[in-house]
């Protein structure tokens, strides 16, 4: 009997999520969200956010979020900052936007903890690694902050 080629399996199909996140800034601070223990990547710092779900708009899933999180309602602006990551088998597609408080204090609800860190200042922190280049551009002034309403 001849040999006849076979097909290679199929490539393992790459799950991806977005993710969306806040760049919030005052009195040149950066506020930051650390991961609760035992979670992936669990301690790290990161900017607040999270998935967005089925059916949701990016500004939509980023006040829930904040909301869930940290008890706050912000005003979300315009797209900073867009990367994809690769975790294992999970691809995230980062989309960061520049927001603004609107009411409430920032409390770690949902979160390990919760800081305004010095903009100079924020690369002292462990970050995860898909915030990194974010990190990076933050540190430089590479990010500006929306105009003025």
């Amino acid at each position: 009997m001849p040999d006849t080629p076979r097909k290679p399996p199929p490539a393992p199909q790459k799950k991806s999520n977005r993710v969306v996140a806040a760049l919030i800034r005052q009195s040149g601070k950066v506020l930051l969200t650390q991961r609760k223990p035992g979670k992936h990547l669990g301690l790290s710092w990161e900017f607040p956010g999270g998935k967005v779900e089925a059916g949701e708009t990016d500004d939509e899933a980023l006040r829930r979020e904040l909301r869930e999180e940290l008890g706050v309602t912000v005003t979300v602006g315009s797209r900073c900052f867009e990367t994809r990551h690769q975790y294992g088998a999970r691809e995230m597609h980062l989309l960061v936007y520049r927001c603004r408080l609107v009411d409430g204090t920032p409390t770690a609800l949902d979160v390990h903890s919760v800081e305004w860190v010095e903009e100079r200042r924020i690369a002292e922190r462990a970050f995860l690694p898909a915030d990194m280049p974010l990190v990076h551009g933050l540190q430089h002034g590479l990010i500006g902050d929306d105009p003025p309403a």
